[in-house]
């Protein structure tokens, strides 16, 4: 079968067929993680099949996908983003965000409410990144691969079974096809068929939250402010957008998020806007609701023999600080560099101490965000007085000494094993 003929979502392979797809790397899953990593590899001309469930992009508004998610890309985010050629179609979705607000509610008539201001204006780079709707980082994504020859993209595919040998993981496709490759990469989320398959353990604690997602129009500019409000359930988040529009984070416990979600658009709207508290003026629900039950997973390993696990097949937390698809990316950026070295040194691409290089390269970065984001939660989820008030303190340090301010404000942006060269603005050249 010809790679032309792979590329067709809608067309089935014979089932008969004797001879597997092969490609340099294969990966197993299409989110944003998966759908980056195809991007890179093939921007450098690696021959990369990849297996995606879901449907082929939408060229329908994004307030219409069913996926009402945003996600605020850190500027190394971007950068990577625009050495695999997808960021130029997001930008103009991107809305700036300038000053992330964090806000201790009053505990009682006894207290007042505490908050701060982390300005990006005070470091050296403005804004902190920029907040862009899933739909169009998948449209413009998915409209990348199929720009590159070197990339297969078969959508609404799913993979049936994997067997192993030496060369390769072999994969049989629920389109009667078989595909191999030197390596295999697991990019297929938490519950990663790629990881139980290769027998990579993994340990997982869930929250008693769930995140209810969605999009709001408000009379009042948001100032490319986004505010994140601390709850005894869970954080509150208005993140900017364009124009007027935020996008809404909304933490709670996990049985009211459920009645919340089943309440009718007028009902549902007045506690959203009780919530807001007037901060934004005029308040408009617009778009899909969407709820989604927190938990997170770490695994043993990152790798396995001709196996890599990327993004939430590896790692998954709260969404907390904007820390996940962004360190999911840091994930891609430093195994697309390896392989792409590999590649053009004429190196097998699963080797294994490549593999093993990049399970120690990222594994300090995930751990330290993965405890950084638990912690956060379990501290500002609840409603102890006196965590409120150490809540409050550590606020009022913050607003008023600005070295520490700057401190955190760097330190979250940056990686402890480094920034890796696709994110600070190397290009991507086949050789």
């Amino acid at each position: 079968m010809s790679r032309r003929q792979m590329t067709d979502s809608s067309s089935r392979s014979n089932s008969s067929q004797s001879e597997p797809v092969t490609s340099q790397v294969q990966i197993v899953g299409g989110g944003l993680a998966g759908l980056s990593l195809a991007a890179a590899l093939g921007s450098a001309g690696i021959t990369t099949l990849l297996i995606d469930q879901e449907a082929p992009a939408s060229t329908a508004p994004y307030s219409e996908a069913t996926d009402n998610r945003t996600t605020a890309l850190i500027l190394n985010s971007i950068n990577l983003l625009k050495a695999c050629g997808a960021w130029e179609g997001c930008e103009e979705y991107a809305t700036a965000l300038t000053v992330m607000r964090i806000i201790n509610l009053p505990r009682g008539r006894q207290t007042r409410a505490s908050s701060t201001d982390f300005d990006s204006r005070e470091t050296e780079t403005s804004p902190f990144g920029y907040n862009v709707p899933n739909a169009v980082l998948r449209q413009v994504l998915c409209q990348r691969l199929s720009r590159l020859s070197s990339v297969t993209h078969l959508t609404q595919t799913r993979v049936d079974s994997m067997s192993y040998s030496e060369n390769g993981w072999l994969l049989a496709l629920s389109n009667g096809s078989k595909a191999t490759a030197q390596l295999t990469v697991g990019a297929d989320g938490k519950n990663s068929f790629c990881r139980k398959t290769a027998g990579i353990r993994s340990m997982s604690w869930p929250y008693p939250q769930t995140a209810i997602t969605c999009y709001i129009e408000h009379s009042k500019p948001h100032q490319n402010i986004s505010t994140e409000t601390h709850y005894p359930a869970g954080p509150f988040t208005l993140v900017p957008m364009m124009g007027k529009r935020s996008s809404i984070v909304w933490v709670e416990e996990t049985r009211l998020a459920r009645k919340l979600l089943q309440q009718d658009d007028q009902t549902f709207s007045k506690t959203l806007i009780e919530k807001i508290g007037g901060r934004l003026g005029n308040v408009k629900l617009f778009g899909h609701r969407g709820g989604f039950p927190l938990s997170a997973m770490l695994s043993n390993s990152f790798h396995g023999p001709r196996l890599a696990l990327v993004a939430e097949a590896a790692h998954a937390l709260p969404p907390i600080a904007a820390q996940g698809l962004n360190l999911s990316l840091r994930d891609i950026a430093v195994l697309a560099e390896a392989l792409i070295d590999q590649h053009n040194s004429g190196q097998d691409l699963g080797d294994s101490n490549l593999l093993e290089n990049y399970d120690r390269a990222r594994r300090l970065d995930v751990v330290t965000r993965m405890a950084a984001a638990d912690g956060l939660n379990r501290f500002a989820s609840n409603d102890s007085g006196i965590l409120h008030g150490i809540r409050g303190l550590g606020l009022a340090a913050i607003r008023n000494f600005p070295p520490l301010r700057q401190f955190m404000m760097n330190t979250g942006m940056r990686s402890p094993g480094g920034t890796p060269a696709l994110m600070s603005g190397k290009e991507i050249t086949p050789e």
